[in-house]
């Protein structure tokens, strides 16, 4: 832990109630206090609660995945969160067309999350269930990590994904997976050469 870096939040929370009495501060304080114990008392819960504070909303299967939680942790640490006021549901799915029967995913959202963040919480959501694209994220993280980023460069050719995509053994088309591999890297700002 650094002590400093926590110190240096601490005071610069405290200086935003600088305009106010010392009592009004106090207050302040303790309220912040009591809600952060209350919210980093699990670490799952910790968890969840950064994760929002970052995108504004999800799923909780975005959230098992994402941050590699157990399902019941996930929906547990949500029901938490709620009963604190902190997170409200945002949107249930409307039913898929062809589906099968099941829960309906929801959307979490933090007070005052905009629709965007709610859209693209869906979005990830959908993708997530996709065992395609769960593998293309695989191979787009693995180019990330071996190829961009040891070469320090911004940039990669659409058959150099491919030919990545080619090294390994998975039961899906090429093609497919290196299109989805492309689409992830070029959300993340790499520039695809095609």
């Amino acid at each position: 832990m650094n002590t400093n870096r926590c110190i240096a939040t601490y005071r610069e929370l405290l200086s935003l109630n600088e305009g106010e009495n010392i009592a009004s501060t106090l207050k302040n304080i303790y309220e912040l206090l009591s809600f952060s114990k209350k919210i980093f008392s699990s670490s799952a819960v910790a968890e969840i609660f950064a994760y929002l504070c970052l995108h504004g909303a999800s799923t909780a299967l975005v959230l098992q995945i994402s941050l590699n939680l157990p399902d019941a942790t996930a929906y547990r640490a949500l029901r938490h969160l709620r009963s604190l006021g902190v997170v409200i549901p945002a949107v249930k799915s409307s039913k898929r067309h062809k589906a099968r029967g099941g829960p309906r995913p929801t959307v979490w959202a933090l007070e005052g999350a905009d629709t965007d963040e709610v859209a693209t919480a869906m979005r990830l959501h959908y993708q997530m269930l996709s065992p395609k694209f769960r593998v293309a994220e695989k191979v787009a993280q693995t180019i990330l990590e071996e190829y961009i980023n040891k070469r320090n460069v911004s940039e990669i050719s659409y058959k150099e994904i491919i030919i990545q995509v080619k090294e390994l053994t998975i039961p899906f088309r090429t093609p497919d997976i290196a299109e989805l591999a492309a689409n992830y890297l070029h959300d993340r700002g790499i520039k695809i050469w095609r």
